[in-house]
């Protein structure tokens, strides 16, 4: 058999178009509000007290009105021994009966005295110390407020593309190249 066979393949072409995404994204604003600390100190400087009314009264050193309060109350008793040796000078000599040497003995009584000597030590009592002042410290507590304002991302897409298209169709030729040619059906 005489025929020819010619063949042409099928080629196709494709076109692409990448996508593309853009994102741009702004941070967020940040409102920021900072309230300090505050400090309050109320205070009065310390002050030493010292009270020697007690040592100086001791001493001898007495204010006027102690020193009359105690003289008054020294001489009332003095007053009142005078009395009773006068009293009893004055019984003693009234019952002259019983004593024959009574105004001798009272004479050398009156000529000799007593005396007492002492060492002592002054002031006996301590003196009275107290401190006054104070310090108190008081804080407020400060603070921050933060408002954060987001952004939306701005986003811009450029889709993708794929065109798919045929360079070359597909054919096939058949061609009878003999001589003998049957026309008959």
């Amino acid at each position: 058999m005489n025929i020819s066979i010619h063949q042409t393949y099928g080629r196709i072409g494709i076109d692409t178009t990448p996508a593309e995404i853009n994102i741009n994204n702004k941070n967020a604003d940040l409102d920021i509000k900072q309230v300090p600390a505050k400090m309050e100190i109320d205070h009065k400087l310390p002050q030493v007290h010292i009270d020697q009314y007690q040592c100086f009264y001791e001493s001898g050193l007495k204010s006027i009105f102690d020193l009359n309060h105690d003289e008054a109350g020294k001489s009332a008793e003095i007053g009142l021994e005078a009395i009773g040796k006068i009293v009893d000078d004055g019984d003693a000599l009234a019952s002259i009966e019983n004593h024959q040497d009574v105004i001798t003995e009272l004479a050398q009584e009156a000529g000799i005295q007593d005396t007492n000597f002492n060492v002592d030590l002054m002031p006996k009592s301590r003196p009275k110390i107290w401190f006054d002042g104070y310090l108190n410290i008081n804080w407020i507590e400060g603070g921050v407020e933060i408002n954060a304002i987001p952004h939306k991302p701005e986003i811009k897409a450029i889709p993708g593309s794929i065109n798919i298209y045929m360079i070359q169709y597909p054919s096939i030729k058949i061609d009878y190249v003999g001589k003998n040619f049957n026309r008959s059906i």
